[in-house]
């Protein structure tokens, strides 16, 4: 069941400067994000074939497969969410279609989830290897939990949509204080359920990814100080944690204000007995903040912001991505084959070429 909570009356308490905001901040995570996901997610793939007898290298590459692949499909599937910041009433023709309303609203029930549990893993795992650098990783447990988190979500939201029974009973909506389409339950118990389902796996894992975090800053601090801190291999693996410590750095920067209004959210509807007085005063419409702004921030713009971030991490940080990347750009492919093909008397051709980037 798909319906929708739109009112068609004038959106008062909406800051059209906020709106111009929020529109351009999520066009531009469309912009960067699908594009720059996109690259990445063909480089890994490469390197996951062409590393395929590294355990150790593919264990990461597969996250990183994955990760990217979450992200593009996050910032490929913004485009609603811009037309309703930029018409000037939240009342998009995107969202009024019900079929796409249901086709957005279960994917994102997904993917964002996918998403945070993709950065624990990564966080963790490399934690894991700075503590015991001697233990291997296992590729078909990373498969079998990746699997597995993702079957059970999928299961919970058909479960969910499609069950016989009033009790157990959720519909999909488009709110115009969400701006988005979102799983609404169609009683109080399970309206309960469902944020505490929300905070736990949205919310919650921003604890344990940060414990990893700050582990593996101490850990890897430790190991450069170690006599064996230069050697090549040390090098390389001190670079990948670097890597993926601004990676949860991101994640967390980007995810502290959702924990925060999860945690708010969830006290107040423990102490709103069963009245719902208190969510509604403060999550009103007549709150700028807190009634128009506040779940679409945590809920899409933070998220798409995380995944448009992640792939200039991955330009800046890795060099063989760079590489890869500006083999892509014409302009740099012709000059490359002239400055392999001419050769000029008493001056390197590098020096020739160098003023052309």
């Amino acid at each position: 069941v798909v319906s929708t909570q739109s009112t068609g009356t004038a959106v008062e308490a909406v800051s059209p400067v906020g709106e111009a905001t929020l529109g351009t901040i999520t066009l531009l995570c469309f912009l960067i994000g699908v594009p720059g996901n996109l690259l990445a997610s063909i480089y890994f793939v490469q390197e996951h074939i062409n590393n395929s007898r590294n355990t150790k290298k593919i264990f990461f590459t597969e996250i990183y497969i994955c990760m990217t692949g979450v992200d593009l499909m996050l910032t490929a599937t913004l485009f609603p969410i811009i037309e309703n910041y930029f018409n000037g009433a939240r009342a998009g023709v995107l969202f009024s279609d019900l079929n796409f309303c249901a086709v957005w609203g279960f994917l994102w029930e997904i993917v964002p989830c996918i998403s945070v549990f993709l950065v624990g893993l990564l966080s963790l795992s490399r934690m894991l290897i700075l503590v015991w650098p001697m233990q291997s990783l296992n590729l078909n447990v990373l498969r079998g939990v990746l699997g597995t988190y993702l079957l059970y979500h999928i299961i919970v939201r058909i479960t969910a949509v499609y069950a016989d029974d009033k009790p157990s009973f959720y519909s999909i909506k488009y709110s115009e204080t969400t701006a988005y389409c979102y799983f609404a339950p169609e009683n109080t118990d399970l309206w309960y359920f469902n944020a505490y389902h929300a905070g736990v796996v949205l919310g919650l894992p921003i604890l344990p990814i940060s414990f990893s975090f700050f582990a593996s800053i101490v850990k890897l601090r430790e190991s450069t100080n170690s006599p064996s801190a230069q050697s090549f291999s040390r090098v390389a693996q001190t670079q990948a944690t670097i890597t993926i410590i601004i990676v949860t750095s991101v994640y967390l920067i980007c995810n502290m204000p959702v924990f925060l209004n999860y945690c708010y959210y969830s006290h107040v509807i423990i102490n709103d007995n069963d009245d719902w007085e208190d969510y509604f005063s403060i999550y009103s419409k007549r709150q700028t903040f807190m009634g128009w702004y506040i779940w679409n921030l945590t809920y899409v713009v933070l998220v798409a912001v995380n995944a448009a971030i992640n792939p200039l991490v991955f330009l800046f940080r890795m060099k063989p991505f760079r590489e890869f990347v500006k083999a892509l750009i014409p302009f740099r492919k012709k000059t490359l084959t002239q400055t392999k093909s001419v050769h000029l008397p008493g001056k390197s051709i590098r020096e020739v070429t160098s003023s052309s980037f």
